[in-house]
């Protein structure tokens, strides 16, 4: 009888967490969203507004994620915590890698992967060459005609 408590407990929990990663985007909840992320200056800003409006993460809202991504990222300030979060959550390491790889965020890939690459933390090497590894398809895709992305800020492209 315990058993089965405990079978209907977890059945109970799964179909709630499954509704709730269902949530719709509502007007109100991305114009929220936006409000939030419009506010975002350090990791745990970025991840609660991910937690709150993960459900918004599409056109606008999506745009404006990706750009305080790119803000953080390239602030290159205490990487330890986006480090610890996504090691810890999948779910938000995918929406990390979803907007560093968004067209958005093609300016500022360069700068993020010099930066992974000469100022990486001790201790965060994995992350940062996940980071890396990320990033460095990106140049693969790049279109003929497009100029090459320098991965190495201390040697120029050659002509």
């Amino acid at each position: 009888m315990k058993k089965l408590r405990v079978v209907l407990c977890c059945c109970a929990v799964a179909v709630v967490t499954s509704v709730q990663a269902q949530k719709n985007c509502s007007p109100g909840d991305a114009a929220a969203a936006q409000k939030a992320i419009d506010k975002i200056v350090s990791w745990p800003n970025l991840e609660k507004a991910f937690r709150d409006f993960g459900h918004c993460d599409s056109g606008p809202v999506e745009e404006a994620f990706t750009d305080a991504l790119m803000r953080l990222l390239v602030g290159w300030k205490n990487i330890d915590a986006v480090a610890g979060a996504t090691s810890k959550d999948a779910k938000y390491k995918e929406f990390v890698n979803k907007h560093l790889m968004s067209p958005a965020a093609k300016d500022d890939r360069e700068d993020v992967y010099a930066l992974a690459k000469k100022n990486c933390p001790s201790m965060q090497d994995k992350f940062c060459t996940e980071l890396m590894d990320a990033i460095r398809p990106a140049a693969g895709a790049a279109k003929p005609g497009d100029a090459p992305m320098n991965f190495d800020a201390m040697k120029p492209i050659g002509k």
